[in-house]
């Protein structure tokens, strides 16, 4: 599929709706920013190296890209039709499909855009529209059908009232024949109340030459959402929750209150696991079965928690691996952390993983005891079946054999008390 289509993805805009000095495609969902998003379903589909257009704070957005894209400036911003003609410069004479993409529809899912493909392609299309159907189309787009013929797409700032009445909106992706684009892109001029080069102008220029345009309303309403603004942001952040959360509970994990518990889109989940309200789990999370997390937990990524394992309440686990049937119940701060089969984490432990340079490692062995409110100056090495006592501190790099008890402030060695005569 990645030979023969090119896409472009607009993500020049300022996002003035935002209030926020932070381009608008950096802003995050999830801990991964909106521009990711279209970028990764494109490389699951093997479009590899699309081109994306960057304009205002590009070079947060270029630092962002790193090598994931071809960028292209736009400046200054003159709408979306401008945009595609600076990405021209890119594709030079390519002659297959052209897919765009604007960075703000971070919703549309793989499957949907792989419809839309292969439709485009089997009916040989000059133009195929991603279209949705609103009850409330405020802010969109319309298609414009005449007898069912699509013949061109107004813009909302434009549209009359009869126009606005209509529910079927343009999502803003769109699969074009190269050639007939960019020789259409060269007759749109900027009348319109914005003074811009609409890219939706091109549709009744093609119509009007021939071409054959459909709108293919694939888009389910919530996927066709555009992140305009911080609300629009928080409703897909609601969306995307809410979908996750559904498909863990398809595979057996128990959500207690979906609407108190967050999940990013990419974390695995083991069968019969429980979640309980206010949890907070981060991308890339691993959490095995049986397990019991939170309430008021927070899961960060680059951890994995094995079976059988319980995170309590008011809990935090950053870049750690959790051991099967490791208990840390109540007010505990874990990073950097390796801690071994069947440990019991006691209230109020802390792991001071950094230093004010590196991030250092603690490393507890299997069924070890930690007492409440110890302290763990990392690096750290505890033995399996160790001990800790409440209060202590263990000073960096101390090192608890096998079967040991530390206690104290600086923590020291237990000795056996001797035997009396």
């Amino acid at each position: 599929m990645g030979g023969r289509i090119q896409a472009i993805i607009l993500a020049a805009g300022r996002g003035t709706r935002m209030k926020s000095e932070v381009p608008k495609v950096l802003h995050t969902l999830f801990d991964r920013p909106l521009l990711d998003y279209p970028l990764a379903v494109l490389k699951q589909l093997g479009i590899r190296r699309p081109i994306v257009v960057v304009g205002w704070g590009k070079d947060k957005v270029l630092e962002y890209l790193d090598h994931q894209a071809v960028p292209v400036i736009q400046s200054p911003q003159l709408g979306t039709g401008h945009a595609v003609q600076i990405a021209k410069r890119k594709i030079g004479h390519f002659r297959g499909d052209v897919l765009i993409w604007p960075a703000d529809m971070t919703l549309i899912r793989k499957e949907t855009i792989n419809q839309a493909i292969q439709e485009h392609v089997r009916s040989e299309a000059t133009v195929t529209i991603l279209s949705s159907f609103m009850v409330h189309p405020t802010g969109y787009g319309r298609i414009l059908r005449r007898g069912g013929r699509v013949v061109g797409v107004r813009e909302e700032l434009d549209a009359t009232s009869e126009e606005r009445r209509i529910q079927e909106v343009n999502t803003g992706v769109y699969l074009f024949k190269a050639k007939p684009l960019f020789d259409t892109l060269k007759k749109i001029q900027p009348k319109n109340r914005k003074k811009e080069y609409y890219l939706t102008d091109t549709i009744h220029l093609i119509d009007e030459a021939g071409g054959r345009i459909q709108a293919l309303p694939y888009a389910l309403p919530e996927e066709a959402l555009g992140v305009n603004s911080q609300a629009d942001l928080a409703h897909a952040v609601r969306i995307l929750n809410r979908k996750t959360i559904q498909k863990h509970q398809m595979e057996g994990v128990t959500v207690v209150s979906p609407e108190q518990t967050f999940i990013a889109p990419d974390v695995r989940i083991g069968r019969d696991t429980v979640i309980h309200p206010w949890t907070y789990i981060e991308r890339g999370v691993r959490i095995g079965k049986n397990c019991q997390i939170g309430p008021f937990a927070k899961i960060r990524s680059g951890s994995v928690i094995e079976d059988k394992a319980i995170i309590g309440s008011f809990v935090e686990i950053v870049r750690s691996k959790i051991g099967k049937g490791v208990f840390a119940k109540h007010l505990t701060y874990l990073g950097d952390a390796a801690v071994g089969e069947g440990t019991n984490i006691g209230a109020g432990t802390i792991t001071a993983n950094y230093d004010g340079k590196n991030k250092n490692k603690t490393r507890i062995g299997k069924k070890a005891f930690i007492g409440v409110d110890t302290l763990l100056v990392a690096p750290v090495q505890i033995g399996d079946g160790a001990k800790t006592g409440a209060g202590a501190v263990l000073t960096r790099g101390t090192k608890v054999k096998k079967g040991e008890i530390f206690v104290g402030v600086p923590a020291h060695p237990l000795k056996p008390k001797g035997r009396r005569r």
